[in-house]
């Protein structure tokens, strides 16, 4: 009984050799580009370092305290949000609402449809750099309109001011955002059985009760997995505020990465730095667990 249970775990074994051989290119590139390097940065927040020469002065966690104790982190934790929470509602609305017009149908269709998902297809930077000029106090379009319509009182230094810079920046995030969302609905809606609108139809349902009833519930799931994707995408929001404004005037648009970048390459305060993206990971980390656990609870693993 002992010599079959033994030749038994050996074929087991051999079975197996091939499936792991096909998932260690995917580990070792794991631990090489990402486990290896974490532990680095970890290894790198317990030392007070500069970004230069070897790790000498350990300080074991006073760079976490000396984080969390800076209420400019706080304020770039707080900037990051609002850019989230903005772009999670207006962005997500704004292309769902864009991905329905799309189905219900309009002339020159696929013109519309491409023209509006050119603006994903722009690299952040040059993005930054065009909204940078619309903003401009002296030359940009949106003082210039502003004026010619006798709103000369509303025109001021968007990027300049404590009061406007995060909004301008969220504006032009959202700007940026909304044709992968309207692109993402758009195809699910597409995807909704025909089936369904025909039967309410047929029992003389308009079209707001089709969206209401039968075209929303259908994109729940969708609307998770967008929420999802813009969480993890907006957490890591960099280059655009960095070209726009490197999370001035005092602070005013930084968000998580921007203080990180400032800290590090600025201030030369690597380890704190390192510390900050630490902890920026784990809330990053969080939220996206928190949000697939609320899309599994809902079902939305299904359509999505």
């Amino acid at each position: 009984m002992k010599h079959k249970t033994k030749n038994s775990l050996l074929k087991d074994l051999k079975e197996s050799i091939p499936g792991y051989l096909l998932v260690l290119p995917t580990i070792a590139t794991l631990i090489i580009f990402l486990y290896i390097p974490f532990f680095n940065a970890f290894r790198i927040s317990l030392y007070k370092y500069k970004g230069y020469g070897a790790l000498t002065k350990f300080i074991g966690l006073d760079n976490y305290v000396t984080v969390l104790k800076d209420k400019h982190f706080y304020e770039a934790f707080l900037h990051t949000f609002e850019l989230i929470g903005c772009d999670l509602v207006i962005s997500i609305i704004i292309g769902f609402l864009l991905a329905y017009v799309m189905f219900r149908g309009i002339r020159f269709k696929r013109f519309f449809n491409t023209s509006l998902f050119i603006p994903y297809l722009i690299s952040m930077v040059v993005v930054g750099c065009i909204w940078k000029i619309l903003y401009d106090p002296t030359i940009g379009p949106l003082n210039q309109l502003l004026k010619a319509v006798g709103l000369e009182s509303l025109a001021q230094a968007w990027l300049s001011q404590k009061s406007t810079s995060l909004p301008s920046i969220i504006i032009t995030w959202i700007w940026r955002t909304i044709p992968f969302n309207m692109l993402i609905c758009y195809a699910n809606i597409m995807n909704l059985s025909k089936d369904y609108l025909e039967a309410a139809d047929i029992d003389g349902a308009n079209q707001w009760q089709k969206l209401r009833y039968i075209i929303i519930p259908h994109m729940k799931p969708t609307f998770m997995t967008l929420a999802i994707l813009t969480v993890t995408n907006d957490l890591r929001a960099f280059d655009l505020i960095w070209v726009m404004t490197k999370g001035g005037p005092g602070g005013a648009s930084d968000v998580m990465t921007s203080y990180v970048y400032s800290k590090a390459f600025v201030s030369q305060q690597f380890g704190a730095a390192t510390s900050a993206s630490i902890i920026m990971m784990v809330v990053m980390i969080g939220l996206t667990v928190l949000l697939q656990v609320a899309k599994g609870r809902r079902g939305g693993g299904e359509n999505a």
